[in-house]
């Protein structure tokens, strides 16, 4: 991802949300990011609240006390009225999703040396410091084109 990112965001999801309980990492990883996500044309229903960010954010996905994911922003549609038990969805460049290997609060702290720790709020992070997380990410996929 060569661009100028205006804002890095953390968005975490509980492993208590209806359609993750009991969950590993590695089966989230698979059936939401490479699979769901895409096939779904970026589009990510939430339950209660959305993100209010500018357009090329890059929000990274936390899952169990670690990023497992990351995709670039693009809007918040908030519904008029709930569909499905969904409030809304934030909705993905497709180009742009990617799973890793997870990224734990020590290996956030050495790119962002005032990170302290997960929780259950979206967090900010400079997104100068984006470049190197970005660099020292490994086992990165993308989901495979064509998806139907």
């Amino acid at each position: 991802m060569t661009r100028e990112v205006p804002a890095v965001r953390i968005m975490p999801m509980s492993d208590r949300m209806d359609g993750f309980e009991g969950k590993g990492i590695e089966q989230v990883q698979r059936e939401l990011f490479l699979g769901d996500l895409p096939r779904n044309g970026g589009k990510y229903r939430y339950p209660s609240s959305g993100l209010k960010a500018e357009a090329g954010t890059v929000v990274l996905f936390q899952y169990r006390a670690r990023v497992i994911a990351l995709a670039v922003f693009v809007r918040d549609e908030k519904f008029p009225k709930a569909r499905g038990g969904y409030a809304g969805a934030m909705h993905f460049e497709l180009g742009t999703i990617r799973t890793f290997e997870p990224v734990d609060a020590a290996g956030m702290r050495a790119v962002w040396p005032g990170f302290r720790a997960f929780g259950h709020v979206k967090q900010r992070l400079n997104p100068w410091r984006y470049e190197a997380f970005e660099k020292g990410l490994k086992g990165v996929k993308k989901p495979r084109q064509g998806r139907a």
